[in-house]
């Protein structure tokens, strides 16, 4: 008799970045997407033994790209002044004893722009790197259709799994 409990392996191993709608297939090495961090700063007072540490807000957002080779529909958004929308799709597999139990869609989507170029690396009969930077003002991410997580920093939106973390926020410093 085979366990009630069996364990579930979760793997992506793969991706297709596209920037403005366009498909990049293949042409990144490597993709970082960005995700919120918490900036903390440290509570103590009078009377208390210890110092805490409470959130007060997120970080600034940066998402990094590694592209293959340099590419002109890559170089020509490099620009500091316009937002780009990137959308980085893969698949999800699942597996248990039984195999590949369950193929789901991830999704992640980010408006960002370019921040930094870094160094172009020519290296002889290694493939040249070129990494970007960038800042991110708008992330959202999805799997299997279900948005789990939604941060702009310009419109005061954090949401996880469906609940508005900055609701009560926004209503008391007066944003409708």
């Amino acid at each position: 008799m085979l366990a009630a409990n069996l364990i579930d392996t979760s793997r992506i191993t793969n991706a297709n970045i596209y920037v403005n709608g366009q498909s990049l297939l293949g042409r990144a090495d490597e993709v970082e997407l960005a995700f919120p961090k918490a900036k903390m700063v440290d509570h103590k007072g009078l009377g208390m033994f210890g110092t805490a540490e409470f959130p007060a807000g997120i970080d600034k957002l940066e998402a990094k790209v590694k592209w293959s080779s340099v590419y002109p529909e890559v170089l020509s958004t490099v620009s500091i002044f316009s937002s780009l929308q990137f959308q980085l799709r893969a698949s999800k597999e699942t597996y248990t004893s039984q195999g590949r139990t369950a193929e789901t869609p991830f999704i992640g989507l980010m408006t960002a722009q370019f921040k930094d170029g870094g160094p172009l690396n020519f290296k002889q009969h290694e493939q040249v790197d070129f990494p970007m930077t960038l800042v991110v003002y708008h992330c959202e991410y999805y799997l299997a259709g279900v948005q789990y997580l939604l941060y702009d920093v310009l419109a005061n939106m954090y949401v996880i799994n469906g609940v508005d973390q900055l609701a009560t926020f926004r209503a008391n410093i007066g944003m409708l």
